[in-house]
């Protein structure tokens, strides 16, 4: 059964997760996307099926609506990237012995912008590539800079506000050079059907050995197309990780 569990990032902030399992077992942490959080199916249904393939698991809101949790107006990715440092750390010293990460979507470069990389291996889940908040791309608009709140209105349906500094530091990143300085063994896997197949690609191509690259035929953003999609997700990234 998962459980409400904290884990403090710095002296004002926490992550806010669920964890289910022991130090006895190796740990999967998911990464989520923008605008996303762990309530999500994809990732809800990832560590359902870890548990069941006995691992412990983790899942954390990169941002979140407590007092001491940070505001996503406030984030760029390299802060998520210290936070998921932070999160590995934390259980490194709950005694986990092997701690696997997968990303999703924009977890993808916060798990590749990992400065420490305390992790045993990662699995990058359609991650994002060339995105941007502030200009078309992909064939979606960017967003309205508005200035009382210092931050670029997006129209995604639910709308929401990306800070300024995480649109500028998205703009001004070199994504080829991402996986370059990427140390642990690294699985790419894209959404066939979706429109990040070009630069996983690219990704995958600049990447270290050990590295491994799939495509999940007839697959969207969420792999969620089939009854079985996200099941082919999950075994092909428990796959990666069971080698190291």
């Amino acid at each position: 059964m998962e459980r409400n569990y904290r884990v403090s990032l710095d002296k004002s902030h926490k992550a806010y997760g669920k964890f289910a399992g022991s130090t006895k077992q190796p740990l999967f942490i998911v990464v989520h996307g923008l605008p996303c959080s762990i309530m999500e199916g994809l990732y809800e249904r990832a560590c359902w099926w870890f548990a069941k393939h006995g691992y412990a698991t983790y899942r954390f809101n990169l941002y979140g609506w407590q007092k001491d949790a940070r505001q996503l107006i406030d984030c760029t990715l390299a802060m998520h990237a210290r936070d998921l440092d932070a999160v590995v750390a934390h259980f490194r010293r709950k005694g986990f012995k092997k701690i696997y990460v997968a990303g999703h979507s924009f977890g993808g470069p916060t798990i590749l912008l990992s400065k420490k990389q305390p992790f045993d291996a990662a699995v990058l889940w359609d991650p994002s590539y060339a995105i941007s908040f502030t200009k078309k791309k992909y064939g979606f608009a960017g967003g309205k800079y508005l200035k009382a709140l210092d931050g670029y209105f997006m129209r995604w349906g639910a709308n929401v506000v990306i800070g300024k500094k995480m649109a500028n530091e998205v703009d001004e990143l070199d994504w080829n050079a991402l996986p370059k300085s990427f140390r642990r063994p690294l699985k790419i896997i894209t959404a066939g059907k979706g429109i990040l197949v070009k630069g996983c690609k690219n990704y995958f191509a600049h990447a270290s050995e050990p590295k491994d690259f799939q495509v999940l035929n007839g697959a969207t953003h969420y792999f969620d197309d089939t009854p079985t999609m996200q099941d082919r997700l999950f075994v092909t990234t428990h796959d990666w990780f069971e080698q190291y």
